[in-house]
């Protein structure tokens, strides 16, 4: 239970994080909030801002509630732990996150598609002082968001068969398009090829191994679909912003 002292500090912190935010930053997003959970965090990862679909996404009823609260609080460790390296990814080069396609749980455990983007926040003085983010989910938004909609069969095969050896052309099947088709349709969509797309999973997958077993990294990324040591870890560090190894010591 938080005592008034405690309640009286956490609103206070929350009143001086948000006299530092220059206004005009947070209304350009308030545009895109319809359907969007949208979540601003200070530079300790500790919930400032939250809307009602994040509210609904954590569990939680009230702002309030969610308020101070940081991932570690929120999700499962694992979870946890990639969404942290992800922000920090944002305040460490100061750059947007834009349209990145991931997984996030809802409070019944079900595992959910969101396409989300990342904005570090400065104060009027310029200086990094947070991070905004929004994101629509594609799992239950399917007349909202069609093109999505058109290609998640592919998103959910890549999900379930990411270890394996995967062929675009396979992938290309599922949605009866040519290879170029497709090719084009899923990067109009997402921005990113669905080559990309693959990685991008298969390094999640690797975060949680890396968090959680005691395999080798050798071991790790065959279980993840890379043949290659050296290119699953220029590609977790392309991903992540460190090596395999440094993500496993400081998680």
């Amino acid at each position: 239970m938080k005592t008034d002292r405690s309640r009286d500090a956490l609103a206070q912190k929350v009143a001086d994080f948000r006299a530092k935010l220059h206004g005009a930053q947070l209304q350009v997003l308030f545009n895109y909030l319809p359907g969007v959970y949208f979540v601003v965090k200070n530079l300790a990862g500790e919930v400032m801002m939250a809307n009602d679909v994040a509210l609904r996404l954590c569990g939680f009823e009230r702002e309030s509630d969610m308020i101070g609260k940081t991932d570690r609080d929120l999700f499962d460790r694992e979870r946890a732990n990639v969404y942290i390296a992800d922000d920090r990814r944002g305040f460490d080069t100061n750059m947007p996150i834009v349209e990145q396609v991931e997984l996030a749980p809802d409070p019944a455990d079900a595992i959910n598609w969101f396409l989300t983007t990342k904005i570090p926040l400065h104060s009027i003085d310029g200086e990094v002082v947070g991070l905004a983010c929004i994101g629509r989910d594609m799992t239950h938004a399917y007349e909202e968001l069609s093109p999505y909609t058109e290609v998640n069969q592919v998103l959910e095969y890549v999900r379930a068969h990411y270890a394996e050896a995967i062929r675009i052309e396979d992938l290309a099947c599922l949605c009866n398009l040519s290879f170029s088709q497709f090719e084009r349709r899923f990067r109009k969509t997402f921005h990113i090829s669905p080559l990309q797309h693959i990685i991008q999973v298969r390094i999640r997958a690797a975060c949680s191994l890396l968090a959680t077993s005691h395999d080798t990294v050798s071991a790790i990324a065959l279980n993840v679909g890379f043949y290659d040591h050296s290119h699953f870890s220029r590609a977790f560090k392309a991903t992540i912003g460190v090596s395999p190894s440094l993500y496993r010591k400081q998680f």
